[in-house]
């Protein structure tokens, strides 16, 4: 008999049903999923199904031991979906509490709709070993009700469960611990610092964004900051990649043939691995951020980070550690600003890009799997 606990993780990844017929989500939620499989026995991920054929970022799971538990999607921006939470909750509950008889560890993946319900639920399973990974922005002041009530509970009422948190925070309870989200295995870690350490920051310099193509992550900003740049000799491109949320935003941008902008939609890793080898600097000016894994994965391919100054993002990347460069502002004159001084740094960047690097083991899935071992499971 195995001496590896079983675990149930509750979380809103999107599934679909491939053209095979085969259950597939989203990659870097199952990449990790994957990876916790050596640390768990069986593992129940509950979690929504949807219709239509997935888009290029999905994957399989790769072991027998994973078993996938459908519930019905909810949620959504009419009334009517909104509605659907309600409609479909005993549905969903009966379905989630049925699996979590079986186990000895519930993992739910917070904030998120289901939070509203999953997270009182878990409270009366008081017997139950539970670990809840916080993968939103913990110090954000301006957020959905909704997610500042599941802040709320997960502070108050789980002080006997672990809460996993992206970066840190003042006057923290001992329940709530620091930790990174991992998205590379050592193996990839080595073999992308082999690429990064070979790029070269002398010609035109190439920039990437990847994330979903909205308002919300900056992008109408940083759109109108590379038209503006156009003319500059030494910029070649703009790579935009994720899930295109708002036509309208990047309808003027795309259609243009003099555009250095370059969408792609959704890629997969391999070809996402290309933008990153091929870019020279990751820019994401959003509003709010946990820690982004794509910071973590482009700085192993040596593309220096631009971001805002998020304070979970700053524990990682800064100015002052020559390994990250700092929005002051995320309008568009900010970017422009941002960038424009870049040329007066440019004799710094390979050093920006190395020490990008050096940081890159924490991220990655062996040392995830150790510190939930060591600090969650065995404490």
């Amino acid at each position: 008999m195995s001496s590896l606990p079983s675990l149930t993780i509750i979380s809103h990844t999107p599934h679909y049903y491939n053209i095979h017929g085969e259950v597939v989500g989203l990659e870097p939620t199952l990449r990790e999923i994957n990876q916790l499989s050596l640390i768990f026995d069986t593992i129940y991920h509950i979690a929504p199904l949807y219709k239509g054929r997935p888009h290029k970022a999905t994957i399989k799971y790769t072991f027998d031991e994973i078993i996938f538990i459908p519930l019905i999607p909810t949620g959504g921006k009419s009334i009517l979906n909104k509605l659907g939470i309600i409609f479909f909750l005993p549905y969903n509950l009966f379905h989630i509490c049925k699996i979590i008889r079986r186990v000895d560890w519930i993992h739910f993946r917070a904030p998120t709709n289901l939070g509203i319900y999953v997270l009182p639920l878990l409270s009366i399973y008081r017997n139950k070993r539970k670990w809840i990974k916080y993968a939103g922005n913990w110090s954000q002041k301006s957020i959905p009700i909704s997610y500042k009530l599941q802040r709320w509970w997960l502070r108050n009422n789980f002080q006997n469960s672990k809460v996993t948190i992206n970066g840190s925070v003042n006057r923290q309870k001992s329940h709530l611990i620091p930790f990174y989200n991992p998205c590379l295995t050592e193996k990839e870690i080595n073999f992308n610092k082999e690429v990064g350490s070979r790029k070269n920051f002398n010609g035109k310099l190439t920039f990437c964004f990847v994330g979903r193509l909205e308002k919300s992550k900056g992008l109408p900003a940083l759109l109108k900051a590379f038209d503006n740049l156009n003319k500059i000799t030494w910029i070649d491109k703009l790579h935009c990649v994720g899930e295109i949320v708002d036509e309208k935003i990047i309808s003027k941008y795309d259609s243009s043939d003099k555009s250095s902008i370059v969408f792609h939609g959704i890629l997969d890793r391999l070809r996402l691995n290309t933008i990153y080898a091929e870019s020279h600097f990751i820019i994401l000016p959003s509003e709010s951020e946990g820690f982004p894994k794509v910071l973590a994965e482009a700085s192993s391919f040596g593309c220096i980070p631009i971001f805002p100054p998020i304070k979970s993002i700053l524990l990682q990347f800064n100015d002052t550690k020559k390994n990250g460069l700092v929005l002051k502002n995320i309008t568009s004159q900010g970017i422009i600003e941002t960038i424009e001084n870049l040329q007066l740094k440019r004799g710094e960047f390979s050093e920006f890009s190395k020490n990008a690097m050096k940081g890159i083991n924490e991220f990655s899935y062996e040392v995830y799997n150790k510190r939930i071992l060591n600090e969650i499971i065995q404490n």
